[in-house]
């Protein structure tokens, strides 16, 4: 939820999908929520349009790619790549993600999506090098409702994380609503602090 696909691995051309993810601090008070836009553009391959928004001002562009490299283990997992880049509106500069992506299906109702890679924070003498791993477990309880627990990560110097226990509820085909909340080291303080989370999504 937090840290998502552009779509969903194996995707098929033409799909669209619109969502918006929603954070609030409880030490803060900041509201962040992020609009996106999602289009498979090809049989696994998808483009996306993200626009992070903190307050009422626009933080950054965000432009993503995602391939498909194919499935493995007897078609129980799928897995695949994603790159994304960033302009930073306030510091007017550009920052990069690369990520490796694999998607396991222990059975019907277990299910597990892990990312790894890194982060390069800016493209100049100040720019760093950051790991990222991204680690999420689901339970499908029925069609419509399914619980998980996401682990963001990323490793410099120090160790940062975020943890994301989490909900989803399908209102149907097309509609789901995804709810959670936990403690958080992602600030550049690296104070804890507990966030609300959620993600309306809606596919075409």
């Amino acid at each position: 939820m937090v840290f998502d696909l552009v779509d969903p691995l194996g995707a098929k051309k033409g799909e669209v999908e619109i969502n918006t993810l929603f954070d609030y601090s409880t030490r803060t008070g900041q509201f962040q929520w992020s609009p996106e836009i999602e289009y498979s553009f090809k049989n696994g391959h998808a483009i996306e349009l993200e626009l992070p928004v903190e307050n009422a001002t626009l933080s950054e562009y965000k432009v993503s790619l995602q391939g498909t490299l194919g499935m493995l283990l007897q078609g129980r997992m799928i897995h695949g790549w994603q790159a994304i880049g960033r302009r930073k509106n306030d510091e007017k500069e550009y920052a990069a993600e690369v990520l490796y992506l694999n998607d396991y299906k222990f059975s019907e109702k277990w299910s597990m999506m892990n990312m790894f890679g890194f982060r390069r924070t800016a493209f100049n003498e100040d720019g760093e090098f950051v790991g990222l791993s991204n680690n999420s477990l689901f339970y499908m309880y029925s069609k419509r409702f399914s619980l998980g627990v996401e682990l963001n990560n990323e490793i410099t110097s120090k160790y940062r994380y975020r943890l994301t226990p989490q909900i989803q509820y399908a209102f149907s085909k097309n509609a789901v609503i995804q709810f959670g909340g936990g403690p958080s080291q992602l600030n550049e303080e690296k104070r804890t602090e507990w966030l609300i989370t959620s993600r309306l999504i809606y596919d075409f």
